[in-house]
């Protein structure tokens, strides 16, 4: 920049001289120092230069090298906008002061973003990067922020992409902002959440995924509020659980229990095998013990036979048959009602044998 850019012009539109300047206003000028806040107007703005009008010898000249906030402040401001600086040099070699409005500028944002946070609003934002974890991503007004690979929606994002989000969590101080597409479409406040759903509460859901891990769903409470709900593989089945994904698709209806609200991922988490325990408890009073029944032989392993019965399966351990007996698939048998499995959900039974053996009594 030129002495004759950044001194200022007298009424006559002629240039005053810095010896002028200093002959008039020496006295009434205080020295700027470095780092302190200074007020001025804006008279100069263009994408080459920003120049403001702080009452000094000379225009001062705002430097800002990032990019994506110098578009920012072109956007937010306009000449003869009166705006608050941070004093970079109290003088540069050319004899003028640098300044920086990064201050200013993130005060406005982060205002604004306060009000989108508070106000629960949606907005866009841009992928910067990609980690294993999620995606840096930042607004329109250049604040970066983070978006968890919990609170994605859309599939296959990169970089360049944008996504629509709301903010989940907003620190002004730490200048830490997390961002979720999921809040978009559920609610996410935690204590929302718990005034809708308690613990063992049954609802109806919809599987919306399905991971190697669990089952993501979606449910309705309160008036029509959207709810993503979470069921851990060790909450599908009280048996081992292999090829999740093969077994449930999404569109599925299920009923779980509520568990909990997970505050951390925003979501409520739910249990199948509870219900299944609750159902297994109704059944277990259709077959108290010492009761015989009729069942017919499912499947025979080493361990046993399986049973299956009229609204239950059923199970003979190996030690209850006797030697030498054995049993035919689909052949219907007598049993007694010997005790319950409440982890595999079968009532153990033992075989009521019609023939007679050799040292029978």
């Amino acid at each position: 920049m030129t002495t004759k850019t950044a001194s200022k012009k007298s009424s006559s539109g002629k240039a005053t001289t810095m010896a002028e300047l200093m002959k008039k206003h020496g006295d009434l000028i205080k020295p700027l120092q470095k780092g302190e806040n200074v007020k001025g107007k804006v008279v100069k703005l263009t994408p080459q230069e920003i120049l403001l009008d702080i009452g000094y010898k000379s225009y001062a000249l705002v430097i800002e090298y990032d990019k994506q906030k110098l578009d920012s402040l072109l956007s937010l401001l306009k000449v003869g906008d009166e705006v608050t600086a941070s004093v970079i040099s109290p003088e540069s070699e050319e004899g003028f002061p640098v300044l920086s409005l990064r201050r200013m500028l993130d005060e406005r944002v982060y205002g604004n973003l306060e009000k989108l946070y508070e106000g629960q609003k949606n907005f866009n934002v841009t992928v910067i990067d990609t980690t294993r974890g999620g995606y840096f991503v930042t607004t329109d007004d250049g604040i970066k922020g983070f978006l968890p690979n919990s609170q994605t929606i859309s599939e296959n994002l990169s970089k360049g992409s944008t996504a629509e989000v709301q903010m989940i969590e907003f620190d002004r101080k730490q200048k830490r902002v997390i961002f979720s597409e999921k809040a978009t479409k559920y609610e996410t406040n935690s204590e929302t959440l718990r005034k809708l759903v308690k613990p063992k509460d049954r609802v109806k859901v919809k599987v919306s995924s399905v991971t190697p891990y669990g089952i993501y769903v979606e449910f309705k409470a309160g008036k029509d509020v959207l709810i993503e709900g979470f069921i851990h593989i060790s909450e599908v089945s009280s048996e081992r659980v292999e090829g999740l994904v093969d077994k449930f698709h999404t569109g599925d209806s299920l009923e779980a229990s509520v568990l909990e609200v997970d505050a951390t991922n925003n979501r409520v988490n739910l249990s199948l095998k509870v219900i299944a325990a609750g159902e297994f408890e109704d059944v277990k009073k259709n077959y108290p013990l010492e009761k015989n029944i009729k069942g017919k032989v499912e499947k025979a392993t080493n361990r046993g036979i399986g049973v299956i019965l009229s609204d239950a399966k059923g199970f003979i351990q190996s030690t209850k048959i006797p030697t030498g007996t054995t049993f035919e698939e689909g052949e219907e048998i007598e049993a007694e009602v010997i005790g319950y499995d409440d982890r595999g959900k079968k009532i153990l039974l033992s075989p009521i044998l019609k023939k007679k053996f050799i040292g029978y009594r």
